[in-house]
């Protein structure tokens, strides 16, 4: 009978649907894990209708060409094509046979014998339970429950999988561009109206001294110089050659990354256990001699579900340690010290004198290689452990979820500068110890309701905070303990609208949120937060034109972190000649009794998409921060407070062109991304204005009501009210009293260009960038032009007659020559010396503009046996293209490696380039 309904079922499709020309199309649909699923609702975009998926995952929908079939709730689609009519469709989904002889039980049982099979289940007298098993080749246990009676228990279906990974890479780092220096004229100055050499015995700073062609060794003993002593060139004598004092390495360094990872799996799907281990060692080689880092990790991860709960538990393990860190400024202080030297100095001969005490070119400065050189291994170490603990319970619209964190971190800093060294000729040691504790859980619950086109979701959120650092310097002996419980309370409600019949979707999010903690002045219970969405899906009836636009308001509240230290705003308290004496041992004093940062901040913006392959979005944000903390020294002590408002505004855009097919095999994205912001200073605290936030005391990043944050301030020259130079009576430009703004550090724009070539298992990547505006002060170039190391007091100096531009006193032009370096003269006045060791600020303000190729990468990926692109090869450049504006080193390098310092490079250091190669195995 069932034969004949399956006969009848193509004559009955094709009765029905023999007037009708609709055409279908049909396939097995595939749920968000791309595993076929039953019930899922499959919705034609253009029509309107939908149909239900069966058990295996098959519909049938009735469709035109080139109608777009959503499922997934949208976020799965198909363009519908090879369209068929329903009778095709029904009848190629019934299996072909032939047609077989009539039998009948009745003739058969008068022609045969019946045979018993008394070992057949039909014939036995045993029975199983109603809840056993139907499978008997998959029986794990039998149970006896009666006398006839027996339980079957299935044999689940459980597989452990293990895989990974081993990630090793190598590189070669070179440093990147610095400024040019002068390798003519040699360490000394004018003496009686000649040029002559001073040698290191003098304590001569200066290379304002003769040409190094004009002398040569003498080759006597000489404890400075294993050549001798430098004198004119003479018979027997030859032109002395010029010292190479780079101090900078081609240097290598290596990662290696090994994970592992394995899971118990009931069925397909149902995973019950994952565990996973990471194992990781990095050596990152420094420019510098033999100064390197080693950091260790592990971390390892278990997940599991218990009793419908997921549980989650961490640890992770970081270990580094260092030769040294720059926290004191020892790196700048190297490359200051190796850059000043003369070229008729050798740094690299002999580090000490026969007397112990260091060998250098002047008694002001120091051996570059003296201040690396140390006993101590590594004079750098931390020490990170974090234990993590989740718990998560999911019902079909609740959600319940408990994170908790515990971090110990411990930190040692041996900072030490030997005897002999310059301002510390007794030698300096100082340890500093930080200790962190932290403390972090989290516990948040939602509830989900409504229907699948307008779902709303409540939700709260408790953080709990608890944090403790305790510092201690032996230097002078002092500890300091922070300890800060903090609890965040976040109360949300989320609700988004959409319709399959609808070409509009909308959506919007309301929250308050309370800020409570032991250090704050004063609690904080209203901190809004809304944001919403609008999208039109077929723009105009144009097909996949897509149109959103979204706003956003937030308050925030938060305070200084505890365990930043802001021992390095002691810079502040120097002048930039007294840069040596840097070395920061004050900590803030406390972080009780300040009133919260906050800050309110809105966001309006558009996307548009087109098609799959492009999109547009952009963005304009607005953000005000009153109360801002900032570090001030008051009676010796280094202390915290709430100073000043400040507004951050700005633009963002990203035009993305996506994967698109120039070919077989071969692909094409491309994304631009502009930002364009400024962050103004609206309002100062009284004895505040003015005041320096990073730098030096006599140049610096300042903070000044109705100014740029950050702008530069620092000295200048005399101008009249046309703007005009002022000219002093010895014919230079008159340095003005006190200080003015002078710079500002805010680019004009910023774009990033990221470009992806795939052409089969080969990936380019191309990430470059361009900076328009913004500008620097350069103390590197005011200095090195200070003691005639540049190359523009090198190139300069024998210019003769030379009449500035500008007017004198009265107000007449100018008509005074002057040489740039008449021997005639004292040294401290000629063009670079005569304003002092840092010049004139203003002039030596220069443009920050670039262009900048981040990184070049080419990836294969190739398959190893069974595994699929199980193997991948990496080559890669960083930093291999850099144009920049300013003579100097990258201009994105910040003062003393500080996150407040962009804006004033004083020997800052260089930038790396990067060449290297990554091997990645998957298993």
């Amino acid at each position: 009978m069932k034969k004949m309904y399956l006969v009848l079922l193509p004559l009955a499709a094709n009765f029905l649907f023999s007037q009708n020309s609709q055409l279908y199309y049909s396939g097995i649909f595939l749920n968000k894990k791309n595993k076929p699923q039953n019930f899922l609702k499959v919705y034609n975009k253009n029509s309107g209708i939908y149909e239900l998926t069966d058990a295996n995952g098959f519909a049938i929908i009735a469709a035109k060409e080139n109608d777009t079939l959503l499922w997934n709730d949208g976020k799965s689609r198909l363009v519908a094509y090879g369209l068929d009519d329903l009778k095709d469709i029904l009848e190629s989904r019934i299996e072909k046979a032939s047609v077989r002889n009539v039998e009948s039980r009745a003739y058969d049982s008068l022609v045969t014998k019946e045979l018993k099979d008394e070992f057949s289940l039909e014939n036995s007298k045993e029975f199983v339970t109603g809840k056993s098993i139907h499978n008997f080749s998959a029986v794990r246990k039998i149970k006896k429950i009666t006398e006839n009676t027996y339980h079957l228990k299935e044999q689940p279906d459980q597989f452990l999988g293990f895989g990974g990974s081993f990630t090793t890479s190598f590189d070669v780092k070179i440093r990147n561009s610095v400024p040019g220096t002068q390798n003519r004229y040699v360490q000394g100055r004018s003496q009686n109206g000649q040029l002559e050499w001073n040698g290191p015995e003098t304590g001569e700073m200066f290379s304002f001294g003769p040409d190094i062609s004009s002398l040569g060794f003498d080759h006597h003993p000489y404890e400075y110089d294993r050549n001798g002593r430098l004198i004119p060139v003479g018979s027997g004598i030859s032109p002395a050659k010029a010292y190479n004092n780079d101090i900078f390495k081609t240097v290598f360094s290596y990662n290696n990354q090994l994970r592992l990872n394995t899971s118990l799996t009931k069925g397909y799907y149902d995973e019950k256990l994952r565990l996973s281990v990471d194992l990781g060692q990095q050596k990152d080689q420094m420019y510098f001699m033999d100064q390197y880092s080693i950091l260790n990790t592990f971390k390892t991860k278990l997940s599991s579900k218990i009793f419908n709960f997921s549980v989650n538990f961490g640890l992770n393990y970081d270990e580094n340690k260092a030769i040294n860190s720059n926290r004191t400024g020892l790196f700048n202080r190297v490359y200051q010290n190796a850059v000043l030297t003369p070229n008729s100095f050798s740094n690299v001969q002999n580090i000490l004198l026969e007397n112990g005490l260091q060998r250098r070119y002047g008694q002001s400065a120091d051996n570059p290689y003296f201040l690396l050189s140390q006993e101590n291994k590594y004079n750098y170490r931390d020490r990170r452990r974090q234990f993590s603990f989740g718990l998560e319970r999911n019902w079909s619209d609740f959600k319940v979820a408990i994170n908790q964190s515990y971090e110990n971190d411990s930190f040692l800093n041996t900072d030490y500068y030997k005897p002999s060294t310059h301002g510390f000729a007794n030698g300096l040691y100082s340890e500093r110890n930080q200790e962190n504790k932290l403390y972090s859980s989290n516990l948040s619950g939602s509830y989900a309701f409504g229907g699948s086109d307008r779902r709303s979701v409540l939700s709260l959120n408790f953080i709990l905070n608890d944090r403790k650092s305790d510092v201690y310097n032996s230097l002078t002996k002092t500890a300091h303990s922070y300890q800060r419980t903090s609890q965040d309370y976040i109360f949300n409600y989320k609700y988004d609208y959409s319709s399959y019949r609808s070409d509009i979707s909308a959506g919007f999010n309301i929250g308050n949120a309370f800020y409570i903690s032991n250090t704050s002045a004063k609690n904080t219970y209203w901190l809004p937060k809304v944001n919403a969405y609008l999208t039109f899906q077929n723009v105009f009836d144009w097909h996949n034109v897509d149109f959103k636009i979204l706003g956003a308001y937030t308050a925030m509240s938060s305070e200084p972190e505890i365990t930043k230290s802001y021992s390095s705003y002691a810079t502040t308290l120097l002048n930039a000649q007294n840069a040596y004496q840097y070395f920061p041992v004050l900590e803030a004093q406390t972080f009780r009794n300040l009133s919260n940062i906050n800050s309110k901040e809105g966001k309006a913006g558009f996307r548009v998409k087109v098609g799959y392959h492009i999109s547009l979005e952009a963005e304009y944000f607005n953000r005000k921060v009153t109360d801002d903390i900032f570090p001030v020294f008051e009676n010796n002590l280094l202390q915290l407070k709430n100073l000043a408002d400040h507004t951050y505004s700005g633009y963002e855009a990203n035009f993305v062109y996506d994967n698109i097919y120039l070919g077989t095999d071969f692909t094409t994205s491309h994304k631009v991304s502009f930002f364009k912001y400024k962050d103004v200073v609206n309002r100062v605290n009284d004895g505040y204005n003015h005041m320096a936030i990073s730098g030096f005391n006599d140049v610096y990043k300042t903070l000044s009501a109705g100014q740029i944050f950050g702008a530069v301030m620092g000295s200048y020259f005399e101008r009249n009210a046309h703007g005009e130079l002022i000219i002093d009576e010895f014919g230079y430009p008159k340095k003005a009293a006190g200080l003015k703004i002078i710079a500002d550090p805010t680019p004009d724009f910023v774009v990033k260009f990221n470009h992806t070539i795939n052409y089969k298992m080969f990936s380019l990547d191309i990430n470059w960038e361009w900076k328009k505006g913004g500008q620097l002060w350069n103390g590197t170039q005011a200095v090195l032009d200070y003691y005639g190391r540049s190359q523009n007091s090198g190139d300069e100096r024998n210019i003769k007659n030379y009449v500035f531009q500008g007017v004198d006193s009265s107000g007449n032009p100018n008509q005074i020559p002057v040489d740039f370096y008449n021997p005639a003269q004292n040294v401290s006045e000629n063009r670079w010396t005569r304003y002092g060791y840092l010049g004139v600020a203003e002039d030596y303000v220069q443009k920050a503009d670039y262009i900048r190729i981040n990184n070049i990468s080419l990836t294969g990926k190739f398959d190893i046996g069974k595994f699929r692109r199980g193997l991948g090869i990496t080559f890669y450049v960083n930093n291999i293209l850099l144009w920049q504006a300013n003579q100097g080193v990258d201009p994105n390098q910040n003062f003393y490696d500080l996150d407040s310092g962009r804006g004033l490079d004083f020997f800052n250091l260089p930038s790396y380039k990067t060449f290297g190669c990554m091997v990645s195995f998957q298993f």
